[in-house]
């Protein structure tokens, strides 16, 4: 009999642990926006200065700060780390966001690499300091007037696309908003 309840207290321990395991690893990444902020701006005698009109811009930049939580007891990876800007239906732009980690200076202007794949380790917190920008030349701003949604969106470690919102605007109202 004691034999009996042994195997028992044996096989429900090991059901337990494996329950117990499973759990501790299905958290996932948790992404917060600690800060978004985009401008317009144009060329005044060589030192751009914020615009004030749709017509005036020349160029768009965007700075974007991210706290990435893993909850998880395992590593989550983000890959393909976008900023997409959409009308609500279709991608209008996709933006591949430098990492502001990677500056590095060649006299007096800085250079920065596009963001890499991330690993992020099991319950920690990293902190992404992103920016891209466009200019107006051979259309390059023509997306911007007509967004309405800006996302992040990365792939997870199982290959799955992962989409979030970080702002809604309709852009093509901007100046008509932010001016008054």
């Amino acid at each position: 009999m004691d034999a009996i309840i042994g195997v028992i207290g044996t096989i429900l321990g090991t059901i337990l642990g494996w329950v117990l395991n499973s759990l501790s690893t299905k958290g996932k990444l948790k992404i917060y926006v600690s800060s978004w902020k985009d401008n317009f701006q144009y060329n005044e005698t060589g030192s751009m200065v914020p615009c004030k009109s749709k017509e005036q811009t020349e160029f768009y930049h965007y700075d974007l700060t991210l706290d990435v939580y893993n909850s998880s007891s395992e590593t989550k990876i983000m890959r393909n780390i976008k900023i997409e800007f959409g009308d609500g239906k279709d991608i209008l732009h996709t933006s591949i966001p430098k990492d502001d980690a990677t500056r590095r200076w060649n006299g007096p202007a800085a250079f920065y690499d596009s963001i890499v794949p991330l690993n992020v380790p099991p319950k920690a917190i990293i902190r992404l300091k992103l920016h891209d920008g466009a200019w107006h030349t051979n259309g390059g701003l023509d997306f911007i007037w007509n967004t309405q949604i800006v996302y992040l969106t990365y792939d997870n470690e199982k290959g799955m696309k992962k989409r979030m919102i970080i702002k809604k605007e309709n852009y093509n109202n901007h100046f008509t908003h932010n001016n008054n």
